[in-house]
C-alpha cells in the first residue's frame, strides 16, 4: 500500500514539473512572441534579412539620326559556394569556358576559398543557354549588373563622358554626368533573406521596382564629330602644338553638332594617366579671342553708329592717351576705311574706332552678346569667361578688349554669338538634347530651340556676313577660300597671358570661326589650335587650314553641303520624318525571324550569319533610323523554335508579368499567367516542343 502511494507521489511529482516546464516555456514562448516581438525580431532581420538595392535600366544615348553613343548592357557576377561543390574539378571545366577563364585556374580558387564563396568574374555577358545552364549548377550563384557599352568606343569621349557602376558609388563624367536626372531612373529596393549556407538564400522580396532611365536623343552628328576628331588630331600634330578644339554649330537653331578636344581618346579600353581627355575645352576652357572678337566690336560700333563704312582712321599712327598700340607685325596700313580694316585685322583701326563708343554701350553689346555668363548648356564644369564691368576698367581697357585682350570667352560662347551673324540677328541657346524618351522608347518630351533675343537687325548681320567673305576673298582668311563654295570668316591670332607672368613671348592661340555657305549659312565652324610652333602660330597658317580641310571632307562625307556649289535649289538632305522607321525588338528572336522582322520595317540585318538566337541588337529597339540602316546582332545559342512549325518553350523563370508577355509575343508562345509577382515555376520545361498548347506560369511576389 505505501508502495502504491509512492508511486502516486511521484506520478504527481513529475506531472507538477512537466505543467511547471510547460508554463515555462508557453511564458517564454509568450515573452518572446508577444512581449519582446519587436526587439528580437529586429535582431533576427540584422542577422538573416537584407535590404539590397534593384538597379534602374539607365537610359541610352543617341545621336540626331538615331545612331546609339551609349547602351545600358546587362552582365553577370559569377561566383561560386564552394561549399556545395561535390565535384569541382567538372564544376571548373564546365564554367570555364562560358566564363572564358582556364579551368586550372578555376581549381586553384575553389581550392584556396576553402569552403567559402568567391566570385569567379564580374562582368561575365551570358547567352540565354548559358544562364540557364548555371542555373541548373546548385553551387553557382548569379546576380545581374548593369553595364555601359560605348558602339563608337573613344569616339566623343569628352562629351559623352563615362559611367561605371560602383558597389559603394558610381563613378560618371561628361553627359553621362550633367544627364544623370533623366538617364539614372530610380533604384529600387528588395529585402533578401540569407542562410548559413554561402551563396544560398531564400529568396527575395520586390518592396519597390525599380523605375528605369529615359534614353535621349541628342544633336550631335556622329559623321561630324568623326571628320573633327581625326581632322584636329592630324593639325595638332603638324603645327606641334600642345592642344586645340573644333566647334561646329547649327545657326538655325543653335544645335551642337560636333565638339572636339584635344587630347583625344583612341579607346576607351586604353588607359590614360592625362584626365584632359574626359574634358571638353569647347565648355570648359576660357581664352582671349584676339581678333576673332572684332567681329562684336565692329557690330557695337556699327549698332550705335560710332562709324559707319566710309569712316577712316590713320593706321600708321600708333599714339593713344593712355599709350602706344600697334597692328600684327608692325604693319603700317597707313590710311582704312571700316571694311578694309576688318579683312586686314588691323589692331589700331578698332582701338581707335572703339573710342567713339561710351563704356556703357560697348559693355552692354557684349553682354548682349552673351559673353561673362555661362549658358544653360547641360555639361558640368563650364567657364563663364572674364568681362569686368565698366567700373574696373583702366584707360586703355576699352581699346585693348576691342582686339580681344584683356577679357576670356569659351570656345561656345564665341560660336553661339557668330551664329547670329550668321542666323540674321537673334542669340539662340546652345541646344545638345532634342528629344526624351521613356523606357518603351515612347517620347515623353521634346526640347525645341530656345531663341533668347535679337542682337542685331537682319542688314547689319547682312554687313557682317559681307565683311567676314572679304576676309576669306582678300584679307587675313584666305587659307579657308574654296573654289566650290563661299564662306566668311575672321582669323585671330592671341598671345596667351599666363598667371603672374603677363603675356608669354612664342606662346599664340590661334583661331578662326566660320561660316558655310556665306550666303545661306549652314554651319558654324570654329577651330582652335592652342600654342603651334614657328610660322603656324598665325591663325591663317594653322586655325584657318584645318577650316578649310574640315569644310571639304563635311562636303565629301555628309550630307549638309549637298547642294553646293551654284545657287542654292535643293533643301539640306536631313533625313525625313517620314523617311524614318523604328527600330524593331528582335531580342531572343531566331535568326531568320529577326532578319523578316527588319526586313519588313526598313533595316537590313549585320552580324547574323550563324543560326541562333539574337541577344543583342544595336541601335536599340524603338530607336528612329533612316530607313536603310543596318542593325548588327549579336547572335548566340540555338533557336527558340523547333524545326517543325511547333515553337520551343523558353525559360520564363524569375521574369516579372510584363517581361513574360513581352518574350511570349515575340516568341509567338501562348500563355497564362497566374498570380502576381515573378514567375515561380512553368508547367512546360524550358526547351520541350509546344505542341500547340499554351505555357501556363505560376507567379509569386517572392522569387528564389
Amino acid at each position: 500500500m505505501s508502495s502504491s502511494g509512492d508511486s502516486g507521489r511521484r506520478f504527481l511529482i513529475i506531472r507538477f514539473v512537466l505543467v511547471m516546464a510547460v508554463i515555462v516555456l508557453m511564458g517564454r514562448i509568450f515573452l518572446i512572441q508577444v512581449i519582446h516581438h519587436d526587439e528580437y525580431k529586429k535582431i533576427g532581420d540584422r542577422q538573416w534579412v537584407h535590404r539590397i538595392p534593384i538597379n534602374a535600366e539607365r537610359g541610352s544615348l543617341h545621336d540626331r539620326t538615331g545612331k546609339p553613343l551609349a547602351l545600358s548592357v546587362t552582365t553577370w557576377r559569377v561566383g561560386v559556394a564552394t561549399s556545395l561543390t561535390e565535384t569541382p574539378n567538372k564544376l571548373a571545366g564546365c564554367l570555364g569556358p562560358m566564363l572564358g577563364l582556364e579551368a586550372r585556374e578555376l581549381r586553384t580558387k575553389f581550392k584556396r576559398a576553402n569552403g567559402r564563396h568567391v566570385v569567379l568574374i564580374k562582368d561575365a555577358i551570358l547567352t540565354r543557354e548559358d544562364k540557364q545552364r548555371l542555373q541548373r549548377e546548385e553551387a553557382v550563384t548569379m546576380k545581374d549588373m548593369r553595364s555601359r557599352a560605348y558602339p563608337y568606343d573613344g569616339l566623343a569621349a569628352s562629351l559623352i563622358g563615362f559611367f561605371h557602376h560602383e558597389t559603394d558609388q558610381d563613378a560618371a563624367g561628361g553627359l553621362e554626368y550633367s544627364l544623370a536626372g533623366y538617364l539614372a531612373g530610380e533604384q529600387g529596393l528588395a529585402q533578401e533573406i540569407e542562410t548559413g549556407v554561402a551563396g544560398r538564400n531564400l529568396g527575395r522580396v520586390v518592396l519597390a521596382e525599380a523605375t528605369h532611365g529615359h534614353s535621349l536623343d541628342l544633336t550631335l552628328d556622329v559623321e561630324l564629330q568623326e571628320i573633327c576628331e581625326r581632322k584636329l588630331a592630324a593639325s595638332v600634330d603638324e603645327c606641334g602644338a600642345v592642344g586645340g578644339s573644333v566647334l561646329i554649330l547649327d545657326p538655325a537653331n543653335g544645335d551642337i553638332l560636333a565638339a572636339a578636344s584635344w587630347p583625344l581618346l583612341s579607346s576607351r579600353n586604353a588607359t590614360s594617366s592625362d584626365l584632359a581627355v574626359w574634358n571638353n575645352s569647347n565648355f570648359t576652357c576660357q581664352y582671349e579671342p584676339g581678333s576673332t572678337f572684332k567681329i562684336f566690336t565692329m557690330t557695337s560700333l556699327l549698332r550705335h553708329g560710332a562709324v559707319d563704312t566710309a569712316t577712316v582712321f590713320d593706321c600708321t599712327d600708333t599714339r593713344f592717351s593712355w599709350g602706344k598700340m600697334r597692328n600684327s607685325d608692325g604693319h603700317s596700313y597707313g590710311h582704312l576705311s571700316l571694311m578694309r580694316a576688318f579683312s586686314l585685322s588691323s589692331n589700331i583701326y578698332f582701338a581707335r574706332a572703339v573710342e567713339n563708343l561710351s563704356n556703357r554701350e560697348f559693355y552692354r553689346d557684349l553682354v548682349d552678346f552673351g559673353f561673362g555668363v555661362c549658358t544653360n548648356l547641360p555639361y558640368s564644369g563650364q567657364a563663364p569667361g572674364s568681362l569686368k564691368s565698366p567700373a574696373s576698367w583702366s584707360g586703355r581697357s576699352k581699346s585693348t578688349m576691342a582686339i580681344g585682350q584683356e577679357l576670356a570667352v569659351t570656345p561656345l560662347q564665341l560660336g553661339m554669338a557668330v551664329c547670329s551673324v550668321a542666323n540674321g540677328g537673334f542669340l539662340y541657346a546652345p541646344r545638345l538634347v532634342t528629344t526624351i524618351r521613356n523606357d518603351d522608347g515612347q517620347v515623353t518630351e521634346e526640347l525645341p530651340p530656345v531663341r533668347l533675343r535679337r542682337v542685331m537687325p537682319e542688314p547689319l548681320a547682312a554687313l557682317l556676313r559681307q565683311a567676314m567673305g572679304r576676309v576669306v576673298a582678300e584679307g587675313t582668311g584666305v587659307a579657308a577660300r574654296m573654289d566650290w563654295i563661299n564662306v566668311g570668316g575672321k582669323t585671330g591670332t592671341a598671345q596667351k597671358c599666363r598667371e603672374g607672368k603677363g603675356y608669354t613671348p612664342g606662346a599664340y592661340v590661334a583661331s578662326f570661326v566660320g561660316m558655310a555657305p556665306l550666303e545661306d549659312p549652314r554651319l558654324v565652324i570654329l577651330t582652335i589650335i592652342d600654342e603651334p610652333v614657328g610660322n603656324r602660330h598665325y591663325a591663317a597658317q594653322s586655325a584657318a587650314p584645318l577650316f578649310s580641310e574640315i569644310l571639304r571632307e563635311i562636303r565629301c562625307r555628309t550630307q549638309w553641303l549637298t547642294d553646293v556649289p551654284g545657287q542654292r535649289t535643293a533643301t539640306l538632305l536631313t533625313p525625313d520624318p517620314q523617311e524614318q522607321v523604328t527600330v524593331p525588338d528582335v531580342l531572343h528572336l531566331s535568326v531568320p525571324n529577326a532578319i523578316q522582322q527588319l526586313k519588313i520595317s526598313g533595316c537590313p540585318a549585320a552580324g547574323a550569319e550563324r543560326d541562333g538566337v539574337v541577344i543583342q541588337q544595336v541601335p536599340g529597339a524603338g530607336a528612329k533610323c533612316p530607313r536603310g540602316t543596318v542593325v548588327g546582332l549579336t547572335v548566340a545559342g540555338r533557336p527558340l523554335t523547333a524545326r517543325g512549325a511547333d515553337p520551343i518553350c523558353p525559360d520564363f523563370s524569375g521574369l516579372s508579368n510584363r517581361q513574360v508577355r513581352s518574350l511570349a509575343a515575340r516568341l509567338g508562345v501562348p500563355v497564362v499567367i497566374r498570380g502576381a509577382g515573378y514567375v515561380a515555376d512553368q508547367d512546360h520545361r524550358a526547351g520541350v516542343v509546344l505542341a500547340g498548347g499554351s505555357v501556363t506560369v505560376r507567379m509569386e511576389a517572392v522569387w528564389d
